[in-house]
């Protein structure tokens, strides 16, 4: 079907274009307080129309864009990434509005017909600025979910029975309404296995306080395995990080079997006390009786008390417990540390990214000496220093030392004969994640790259020519990106390509957020 009102013309779109500017930049010169209340609520309820409004434009123009071109031309990965990088906006922003797109604006034969959206009532609702985009997402969620249930021509009408809704409540109310609807469309419930469907662990992003915040749900199984760890070692006084003299291990462990001799003392009749016959008739006639005779007890009081090692343990442990100020929350957080710690040190993850599967971490030697400052894992978090001298202390970790603001490496600890585990290492390091700009995978996600000259090309493998890319950004060289190495700093600059470059920085900033706080004369200090 051909939506109506359709018009062509690149002269219709600049003026209209043109006007919206000239309309708003009079707008931003308005002083509002000469409005009454009355006027400045209308001048609001009109604005958050237009919003609306102005939405659906850009849903119809990224639209046209997928179907006149592909990512790959444009020079992106994917049309999210060609949005983020255009517009400097958010992936997850670039990813809804692609989304958006695709449900809501038109669609396009191959012979060049024009279709209606797959929402065509929640498009129709939007572009005459009725209906919000947190009520689109309401529905296009409830439509998926009850598709599974009805046929086509149903799911239409429930489109538009929503529409119609949300154009006189708020989203929650929609929300509330939607729910309903699917508890009368499926009052069996689903029939998959709920656990199995919903399991999963969300591991944010790193806030301004180090802290990083999960979420999300185990099945039973997990769950089963987590409650028994926190259960040993998340009990009072148990790897308390704060206590100077931390217990690890619980006295007795209830994961441990029984040592044989207690099974043996616990199985076995006490006949302590009742002498042997056979001892007392071997005794030689004449022999010293007094030499026989027990102990007087003033004796045995005076001499010192020697306690059994797990009677000590035992008594640590309490004393440890009396010491414990952590909540219930905080010992399972220190529980689940020690349990990954100990899974890392028995070295039975293998390999990733050609790297041995531990905890690679860098810093400055200025941070290192002071004991201050921050350093940085391969996963691109910071870490406090007084947090790494402590990781530091288990000895099964990388730590790479550099010169203050430079690529310099001073110090590599632990440094592999194999020259590709020592480049990776000193990348890791150095670039701390993908180098190309806007991206934020760490390194433990990224690949080596050949970022002087590619490998077919006749570049080395050498240190200095080599940089961390994720895999899909490695890939777009073919789409015609090229990379260069700043000889001062060592910094891998990403050159896009024509429909790509808006004058956008070249450089990566996101593992280097210092480089954004440093004046030039601070980078030639040593």
């Amino acid at each position: 079907m051909v939506m109506a009102g359709v018009v062509q013309g690149r002269d219709v779109v600049q003026t209209a274009l043109a006007g919206h500017r000239a309309a708003t930049a009079a707008l931003l010169d308005v002083d509002f307080t000469g409005l009454d209340t009355a006027e400045l609520l209308t001048l609001q309820s009109a604005r958050e129309q237009l919003a609306r409004t102005e939405a659906m434009i850009d849903h119809r123009i990224q639209a046209a864009l997928m179907a006149q071109a592909t990512p790959h031309e444009i020079g992106g990965k994917s049309f999210k990434d060609v949005l983020a990088t255009r517009m400097r906006i958010s992936t997850k922003e670039a990813a809804r509005r692609v989304a958006a797109a695709a449900a809501l604006g038109p669609r396009y034969a191959i012979g060049g017909e024009v279709l209606d959206p797959l929402f065509p009532a929640c498009a129709a609702a939007l572009g005459a600025g009725a209906i919000n985009t947190d009520h689109i997402t309401i529905i296009r969620d409830t439509v998926a979910k009850v598709e599974k249930y009805v046929s086509t021509a149903e799911l239409g009408q429930i489109e538009s029975d929503l529409v119609a809704a949300a154009t006189r409540d708020t989203p929650e109310t929609l929300k509330a309404a939607a729910d309903k609807l699917l508890y009368l469309l499926n009052q069996d419930g689903d029939s998959p296995d709920v656990a199995a469907h919903l399991r999963g662990l969300r591991i944010g992003t790193q806030d301004a306080d180090g802290l990083v915040h999960v979420q999300g749900w185990l099945d039973p199984e997990t769950a089963a395995y987590l409650t028994t760890v926190t259960g040993v070692w998340g009990a009072p006084g148990l790897n308390n990080p704060a206590d100077p003299e931390p217990v690890h291990n619980p006295t007795p462990n209830p994961l441990d079997d029984p040592p044989d001799e207690v099974a043996r003392e616990t199985d076995t009749p006490d006949t302590s006390q009742a002498p042997d016959a056979s001892e007392a008739s071997a005794a030689p006639a004449g022999a010293d009786v007094e030499a026989a005779e027990p102990e007087p007890e003033a004796s045995k009081a005076d001499a010192p008390y020697e306690q059994a090692p797990a009677q000590q343990a035992e008594q640590a442990q309490q004393a440890a417990a009396d010491r414990d100020t952590r909540t219930q929350a905080q010992r399972n957080h220190d529980a689940l540390k020690v349990a990954l710690r100990e899974v890392l040190m028995s070295k039975r993850l293998g390999r990733h990214g050609g790297l041995p599967v531990t905890v690679v971490v860098s810093t400055t030697l200025a941070e290192l000496e002071a004991g201050a400052g921050i350093a940085v894992t391969g996963a691109g978090l910071r870490m406090p220093m007084n947090d790494l001298i402590r990781l530091a202390s288990h000895s099964f970790h990388y730590l790479t030392v550099y010169k203050r603001h430079t690529a310099e490496p001073l110090y590599l600890a632990r440094t592999k004969r194999l020259a590709t585990t020592a480049q990776r290492l000193l990348l890791y390091n150095r670039d701390r994640g993908c180098t190309r700009p806007g991206c934020t995978a760490a390194a433990d996600r990224c690949e080596v790259h050949h970022a002087r000259a590619d490998w077919q090309h006749g570049g080395h493998t050498d240190a200095p020519d080599l940089a961390l890319g994720c895999g899909p950004d490695n890939r777009l060289v073919g789409l015609g990106w090229t990379t260069t190495i700043d000889p001062d700093t060592g910094r891998i600059h990403w050159h896009p390509p024509p429909l790509m470059n808006t004058g956008q920085d070249t450089l990566n900033h996101h593992f280097h957020p210092e480089e954004l706080l440093i004046s030039p004369e601070e980078t030639d200090d040593g």
